[in-house]
């Protein structure tokens, strides 16, 4: 049995077509604004990040109480707004990448949608002596790793999320003017203003 060489050539253009867009993001592209959120639409990467971060916001959003839900929103829409500055960047494409998975790996961790690692402490010598408390996250959308510290006379910080970060030896993980660098049993807490700090790895006996 024949078939028609000029029908199996429409099909094919239209599995090809259906193909090449195939990912939608979580929004309506008809009402997408800007630069950003339309290669967002004609992006299959993209769409696929903006459909793995949608959950993961919902997720969140869900376990919050009203005070929080409030701060949660504003910061969902201040990314929104950063995300979309990339038309700015001279790699758009890249920068909305990067945006996407900084943000799937801050929802990630805070919608509790990964399992916590095991905690990692170091003693730390200072004016005043602390003890640091790092939770190294590699599974992730991006490595990341959850600091704080608290001493004698030193209350607890608030827990900071530093994304790592490339370097030529160790690990670097970089928060808002706060940094951890790792190195084997040390590691290297410097804040903004303030003299690096050096920790040395303490083992934890369990109970």
């Amino acid at each position: 049995m024949q078939v028609n060489s000029t029908k199996i050539a429409c099909i094919l253009v239209t599995l090809l077509s259906t193909n090449l867009h195939a990912q939608s993001p979580s929004f309506d592209c008809q009402k997408a604004q800007g630069e950003i959120e339309t290669l967002i639409c004609q992006t299959d990467e993209l769409a696929q990040l903006d459909n793995q971060l949608a959950p993961l916001y919902q997720k969140l959003i869900s376990q919050v109480d009203a005070n929080e839900l409030k701060l949660i929103k504003a910061e969902q829409r201040g990314w929104i707004k950063g995300r979309n500055d990339c038309w700015k960047a001279d790699d758009k494409l890249q920068c909305t990448k990067d945006n996407y998975q900084t943000r799937i790996t801050e929802l990630q961790i805070a919608a509790g949608a990964v399992e916590v690692p095991k905690e990692v402490n170091y003693q730390c010598q200072a004016d005043k002596p602390f003890n640091l408390i790092v939770y190294f996250y590699n599974n992730t959308a991006l490595p990341a790793a959850v600091f704080h510290y608290a001493g004698q006379n030193i209350p607890p910080t608030t827990p900071q999320l530093g994304l790592l970060t490339k370097t030529a030896s160790g690990a670097k993980y970089v928060a808002q003017n706060t940094s951890l660098w790792t190195h084997q049993d040390e590691a290297r807490l410097e804040e903004y203003g303030q003299k690096p700090v050096i920790c040395v790895y303490q083992q934890i006996s369990p109970n």
